[in-house]
């Protein structure tokens, strides 16, 4: 008897699918096929795991015969039993859907912020004073502009770190939704996107009163931004909230990201041969998809990052504003350059 003969008996023996050993390890489910077809081997920290979820010593899993062994009636899993959320994918997709829309609505409420109080009429000055700069004409609006700006940019940094560590610790996932709790959500997303309608009409009714019959127009792109901001929030909530229902999508992109990156630290180990891309002539592609992505995450990053500097130089009136687009294209090329280049 070997692991694969002795992990397929523990599993089938307490009642377990491969998709919930494979939730409970924070593996996908190929993962749990590769190792029972003895495709795969796992890491000595997935050994420990396996045995602490077992309760079996790690000398009889790996090498003893544990199929004489019969199941432990507190450690299997009920015939009947109906999924559950044991790792948390709930919480997680409504935090994440959660800091999503409010990266996107707070930087257009700060813009709303910022053209409800400057000025948007035109400074007259006798030819002898100096024109006052763009600064001391909006003492309030531009720091918040700038505020808004950067708090959007953490939080959707946030959301994007914690949804990667979440998708590494839990690859995959059984879907535990009841068709209760698919109602409750599609009738809370389309009162969601109800209000965002209503909330586009007001925000271009306003704007349109205002900065036509009334004439404000730093008004009336106050109110266009402000009720923007409410529509924009439902409408980004209300799409990851029932995205987050489909669990399927979830657990494709995740099975089709671990073979990529697999893939990847698996050819930059490749001996002269290349005999294991004879083996597996998919594994080159995979390769270079993972590399793609990659290098097109950081190249992105760098732009966004000194792209903002850069604005906020130039609401600032520095001429200098120019430099960090400069630094950020040179260094996004170099990345795009090198970075493929690169050991995975």
């Amino acid at each position: 008897m070997g692991f694969s003969e002795n992990l397929y008996h523990l599993r089938s023996s307490h009642n377990m699918t491969q998709e919930q050993l494979a939730m409970l390890m924070g593996v996908s489910r190929q993962a749990i096929s590769k190792w029972e077809s003895g495709r795969a081997y796992p890491e000595m920290t997935k050994l420990v795991r396996l045995c602490g979820i077992f309760e079996c010593d790690l000398n009889d899993l790996v090498r003893g015969d544990m199929t004489k062994i019969g199941a432990r009636p507190a450690l299997a899993i009920p015939a009947d039993a109906l999924p559950t959320d044991v790792c948390g994918y709930d919480c997680h997709m409504r935090s994440r859907a959660l800091l999503i829309a409010c990266a996107v609505g707070v930087p257009l409420l700060s813009i709303a912020v910022f053209f409800g109080t400057s000025p948007t009429s035109l400074v007259v000055v006798d030819a002898g004073e100096p024109v006052p700069s763009f600064l001391s004409r909006c003492t309030y609006g531009l720091p918040a502009l700038v505020i808004g700006l950067l708090v959007g940019l953490l939080l959707a940094t946030v959301a994007v770190y914690r949804h990667l560590g979440f998708r590494g610790r839990y690859p995959y996932v059984e879907d535990f939704y009841t068709d209760g709790q698919r109602k409750a959500t599609s009738a809370l997303v389309r009162r969601a996107r109800v209000a965002a309608g209503v909330s586009s009409a007001i925000a271009l009714i306003a704007c349109g009163i205002k900065a036509g019959p009334l004439f404000h127009v730093g008004d009336g792109l106050c109110s266009l931004f402000a009720w923007g901001a409410v529509a924009a929030w439902s409408s980004v909530w209300a799409s990851l909230m029932r995205a987050r229902l489909n669990v399927a999508r979830y657990n494709e992109r995740n099975a089709a990201s671990l073979e990529e990156r697999e893939a990847a630290e698996a050819y930059a180990l490749l001996p002269d041969t290349h005999e294991l891309v004879a083996a597996n002539p998919e594994m080159p592609r995979l390769a270079q998809a993972w590399v793609r992505r990659r290098t097109m995450a950081v190249c992105v990053a760098i732009l966004v990052a000194f792209g903002l500097l850069g604005a906020v130089l130039l609401a600032l009136d520095l001429g200098i504003f120019f430099i960090p687009l400069v630094v950020g294209v040179v260094l996004a090329m170099l990345a795009g350059l090198f970075l493929p280049y690169m050991r995975s």
